[in-house]
């Protein structure tokens, strides 16, 4: 198993420890202790795996990734829909998490990231289907717990999460 990313690691406890200051943060937002590595499936990308053993799941403000015990029942998302624009499927995509309830996924053969952006139609509907980031971490790191949040998320740099970010420095607006 690869060594998990130092910067992962330190940005996910410095997020922790800021959520922990105030009420309204740990309420909206969370952080949970890594899964041990038993406890996390075999077929899932090697990147959500380190993550899982960093954090097992993660609510960041529209943002969920999927705790180890429910990401395998959530690949779904994954299922081809008949007359979408955009296929996909089980050997190609892994979906590890939602935001605002639309899936994100990680193309299992070069771990990139791809979403559907906000076009005013459901998700499966959409012809937009867009890379975010070239893997999982540096979509963590990036979409997730810095710069690009605001742009992902449907409420923008108005969250509690975009609270965080800004309160440790991730996010400026």
């Amino acid at each position: 198993m690869c060594t998990v990313n130092d910067e992962l690691r330190r940005v996910v406890e410095e997020l922790r420890v800021a959520v922990s200051t105030q009420e309204e943060w740990r309420m909206m937002n969370s952080l949970p202790a890594g899964a041990g590595p038993e406890s996390i499936g075999a077929g899932l990308p090697e990147q959500v795996r380190e993550f899982l053993t960093v954090a097992d799941g993660a609510t960041c403000g529209d943002v969920t990734v999927f705790g180890a015990t429910t990401v395998d029942g959530m690949q779904f998302h994954t299922d081809p829909v008949e007359g979408a624009p955009v296929t996909l499927g089980r050997a190609e995509w892994f979906c590890p998490g939602v935001v605002s309830d639309e899936p994100f996924f990680v193309n299992r053969s070069s771990g990139e990231v791809w979403y559907f952006p906000d076009t005013g139609v459901e998700w499966w509907m959409s012809a937009a289907f867009e890379k975010a980031a070239d893997d999982f971490t540096t979509f963590f790191l990036e979409w997730v717990a810095g710069p690009e949040y605001a742009r992902l998320s449907a409420t923008g740099p108005d969250d509690s999460w975009a609270d965080v970010l800004r309160h440790v420095g991730r996010l400026r607006l």
